[in-house]
């Protein structure tokens, strides 16, 4: 299990300083969504052991563990804001011109 949990926590550290350097307000969540998606990899460890591709596998859970936590963190960032700032943005992300 050493061996997954040293590149569990390489892919992790690298996943996050990716979103870091494109979403600077993420430093003061990263610790925390690392240690999140670190016990993830950790608790599926077996299923990700007897996978074909185990590198990819325990990579893509990581990322999608990752964004999952972002999203929330964008969830509870949106519901501060104003209803007529929500539907602001909401008419602008629907035109996927970004």
């Amino acid at each position: 299990m050493g061996a997954i949990a040293s590149v569990a926590k390489k892919a992790i550290s690298w996943i996050g300083n990716c979103i870091e350097r494109v979403v600077s307000w993420w430093r003061g969540h990263k610790e925390r969504v690392n240690n999140i998606t670190y016990n993830y990899i950790m608790i599926n460890v077996e299923f990700i052991k007897q996978s074909d591709d185990p590198k990819t596998v325990g990579e893509i859970m990581a990322i999608k563990k990752e964004k999952d936590q972002l999203e929330e963190i964008c969830a509870a960032k949106y519901m501060s804001l104003s209803y007529n700032d929500q539907q602001r943005l909401d008419e602008l992300l629907d035109q996927r011109d970004y």
